[in-house]
C-alpha cells in the first residue's frame, strides 16, 4: 500500500500545472498529532537503549566527505529521497542513524576559512598547520622547502600508527591519489600541488630540495607500505594513458612510479595487482594478492566498486586495518558552482558508506564520517515541501524583482549573472530553464574564475559508530578526530589503552586557549578529586583519561593521620574542664557550599 502511494505520488507530482515537479510526503498520516507523538517516543526509546561501546577496536575506517558541509548533507539527504519518488525531507543518510555526532573546527593556523591539505593534516595526525601545506606543523608556510624537510616540522598521523601496529591500511578516493586530502596520510610538503616534479622544478632552485608527492607515495614510508592505494592520477605517476587527458602535473623525470611500485613489491617477495578499469577490478582477486593499486583516470575518476575491494582486502588482517575513503568530488563540484554534480557524488559516497556497513562487525570497527570543509552553498526561499531540490521558488510577496530563484545558490562563484539595464541592477530570468540539469549553475553574489567558489569556514559535522564512538559528543577542534581513532584503536599516542573511569557525572567548563596546559579538560575538578589527567607518560600526556590517584590516597591518609595526632595533643594540654576539648574539624553542607561557590567563580561550573 505504502508503495502505491508513492507512485501515485510521482505521477501526479510530474504533471503539475506549473511543469516543477512536487514529490509526496511518503507519510499520509504526518498531519496527525499522534503520528509525531509516535516518532517521538520511538527516537527517544532508542536513544535511553544507548549504551557505550569501550571496545578497542580492530579496524578504523574514515569517510571523508571533501567538502560535505551541512547545507550539502540536508541537500543530499532530500536528492536521496526524491530518487526514491517521495518528498526527501524526511529522509535519512546512513550516517545520520548513527549513535553519536559533533561538530568540528575547521579552521588552519593562518586562515579563518581553511583548505583541503591543512584540514587533512588536521583530522589525520592531530595537528593544525597552515594554508596549504601537508603533513607539517605550523611552523612550515606555505612553499618553505627548507622548514618543510626538518624532522620536527613533519607530523605522524593514523596510517603510520596503524602500520606501526601491525594494522594492514590503504586509501581510496575518487580524486588523485597524490590530492591533498589523501596526502596528508602519508606526505610531507609545504605546498599541497607539489604532486609531480614538473612543479617544483617551476617553484625554482629553492624548491629541488624537496620530494614531489607522488615519489613520496611509492618510495616513503609510511605510503610505501600501504595495501591498498585506489583512486584517479595517473599523470603524476608517470603512468598516464589519455594523449587526449588534460595536462595538469606531468612527471619530466621520465619515470613510472607504477612500474617502481610494482618492482618494489616483487623484489619484497610479495604478489601486487595495477588496475586501470572497473572490469580489471572486478576480477580482481583481492583475498588472493598483497598490494593493490588502482588508478582509474589520468585525474579523477568515480567511485565503482573501489570500496568494497579495498575493504575485502584489508579484512584479512589479524590485526585489524584502518582505511580512509574519500568523496572528493563532491568539492569539484560545489567549485564550478554546480550543485546536481556535487550531491550526486554524496549520494554515491552515502551508498559506499551503507554497503561498508554490510562488510564490517560495528563492535569491532570504529566508522567515522565527517568532512574537512564546507562551502558557500546556501538553501533559501520557502520553496514547497517535495520542491525538486535543484528546482526554482516564486515568491513574489518578498522578492522585488518578482522572478522565481533556485533553492541552493552560493556566495561567491561563476554563476554571478547581474546586468544593469539603464535604470536598475537586474538578475537572470530562469522562467523555462532547466535547473535540474547536471551543469546548471545557480546564481553566486561575488563572480569568480571557473572552478574558483570558494570554501565556508563554518563547522563541519562529525558522525561515528563502533567502538569509543561515544567520544565525538559536542564541538571539538578538527584534530580530535585523529586522537579519537588513534585512542579507540590503541595505537600512536595511546598504545597503553587505558579505558576511563565513568562517574556518570556531565561538566562544563568554559576554557581559553590561554589555559596554562592548553587543553580542554576539567583541569580545577580533575586536581580538587586527585585525578589524574593523561595517565603515564615523560610530559603527563599520552591520551589516557583521568584515573584515581593511589598516591594521592596515601597522603589523604596522611592528613588524617596528623589531624588525630594534633587532635590529642591539644587534649592533653588543654584538660576537660578548663577550656573544654577541642574537635577535630568538621566538613559542615554550608562549608561545601562555599567551596562550590568559589570554584564557579573561577571559572568552573557543574
Amino acid at each position: 500500500m505504502h508503495s502505491l502511494l508513492v507512485v501515485m505520488g510521482v505521477v501526479c507530482a510530474l504533471v503539475v500545472p506549473s511543469g516543477q515537479v512536487v514529490y509526496p510526503s511518503p507519510n499520509p498520516q504526518e498531519t496527525e498529532t499522534s503520528f509525531w507523538m509516535d516518532h517521538g517516543r520511538r527516537e527517544l526509546t532508542e536513544a535511553l537503549q544507548q549504551t557505550p561501546n569501550n571496545n578497542k577496536a580492530k579496524n578504523v575506517i574514515l569517510f571523508l566527505g571533501d567538502g560535505m558541509g551541512i547545507t550539502a548533507m540536508t541537500a543530499g539527504r532530500i536528492l536521496k529521497g526524491q530518487k526514491k519518488g517521495v518528498s526527501g525531507e524526511e529522509e535519512n543518510l546512513v550516517w545520520d542513524r548513527f549513535s553519536n555526532m559533533g561538530l568540528l573546527k575547521t579552521y588552519n593556523l593562518d586562515r579563518q576559512v581553511p583548505d583541503s591539505a591543512a584540514t587533512a593534516t588536521a583530522f589525520l595526525s592531530g595537528v593544525k598547520g597552515n594554508y596549504l601545506t601537508v603533513g607539517v606543523n605550523g611552523k612550515v608556510k606555505s612553499k618553505d622547502c627548507a622548514a618543510s624537510l626538518k624532522k620536527e616540522n613533519q607530523v605522524s598521523t593514523i596510517l603510520k600508527w596503524a602500520q606501526e601496529a601491525g594494522k594492514d591500511t590503504g586509501v581510496v578516493t575518487t580524486a588523485q591519489v597524490t590530492h591533498a586530502t589523501p596526502a596528508a596520510l602519508y606526505a610531507h610538503s609545504p605546498y599541497r600541488y607539489w604532486q609531480c616534479d614538473s612543479k617544483l622544478k617551476a617553484e625554482g632552485p629553492n624548491a629541488l630540495a624537496c620530494k614531489d608527492i607522488a615519489l613520496q607515495l611509492v618510495e616513503d614510508e609510511p605510503g610505501r607500505s600501504m595495501k591498498v592505494v585506489m583512486g584517479g592520477g595517473r599523470q603524476e605517476m608517470g603512468a598516464g594513458i589519455d594523449p587526449e587527458a588534460t595536462k595538469k602535473c606531468e612527471r619530466s623525470d621520465g619515470r613510472n612510479l607504477v612500474k617502481e611500485w610494482q618492482q618494489d613489491k616483487a623484489s619484497q617477495g610479495k604478489t601486487s595487482a595495477y588496475v586501470t578499469t572497473t572490469g580489471d577490478l572486478k576480477k580482481l582477486n583481492a583475498e588472493g594478492t598483497d598490494y593493490i593499486m588502482g588508478l582509474f583516470g589520468d585525474i579523477h575518476v568515480p567511485y565503482e566498486d573501489m570500496v568494497k575491494v579495498a575493504v575485502r582486502r584489508l579484512k584479512r588482517s589479524d590485526n585489524g586495518f584502518f582505511l580512509m575513503v574519500e568523496g572528493g568530488r563532491i568539492d569539484h563540484g560545489m567549485h564550478h558552482g554546480k550543485p546536481r554534480r556535487a550531491l550526486e557524488e554524496l549520494v554515491a559516497m552515502e551508498e559506499a558508506v551503507r554497503e561498508t556497513l554490510e562488510e564490517v562487525d560495528l563492535q569491532e570497527t570504529l566508522v567515522v564520517v565527517t568532512a574537512d570543509h564546507s562551502h558557500v552553498m546556501t538553501m533559501n526561499g520557502y520553496p514547497d515541501r517535495g520542491n525538486d531540490i535543484f528546482g526554482v521558488t516564486i515568491n513574489e510577496e518578498d522578492v522585488s524583482d518578482h522572478l522565481p530563484y533556485t533553492t541552493l545558490m552560493f556566495t561567491t562563484g561563476e554563476g554571478f549573472n547581474y546586468t544593469w539595464n539603464g535604470t536598475e541592477v537586474i538578475r537572470r530570468n530562469l522562467t523555462g530553464v532547466d535547473t535540474t540539469h547536471k551543469d546548471f549553475v545557480p546564481l553566486a553574489a561575488v563572480p569568480t574564475y571557473p572552478g574558483s567558489e570558494t570554501h565556508g569556514g563554518e563547522d563541519v559535522a562529525v558522525y561515528a559508530n563502533g567502538p569509543m564512538a561515544h567520544l565525538f559528543h559536542r564541538v571539538h577542534e578538527q584534530t580530535y578526530v585523529a586522537h579519537v581513532m588513534a585512542y579507540a584503536s590503541c595505537i600512536g599516542p595511546y598504545t597503553d589503552c587505558n579505558r576511563p573511569f565513568n562517574d556518570h557525572r556531565t561538566r562544563y567548563k568554559h576554557v581559553h586557549h590561554r589555559d596554562h596546559d592548553n587543553d580542554d579538560d576539567d583541569d580545577d575538578e580533575r586536581k580538587r578529586k586527585g585525578r589524574k589527567g593523561y595517565g603515564k607518560g615523560s610530559d603527563g600526556y599520552n591520551g589516557a583519561p583521568a584515573l584515581k590517584s593511589g598516591g594521592l590516597v596515601v597522603l589523604w591518609c596522611c592528613v588524617m593521620l596528623n589531624k588525630v595526632i594534633m587532635w590529642k595533643t591539644l587534649k592533653d594540654l588543654h584538660p576537660v574542664g578548663r577550656t573544654g576539648v577541642p574537635q577535630p574539624r568538621q566538613e559542615y553542607p554550608e562549608e561545601e557550599e562555599e567551596e562550590e561557590e568559589e570554584e564557579e567563580k573561577g571559572g568552573r561550573v557543574i
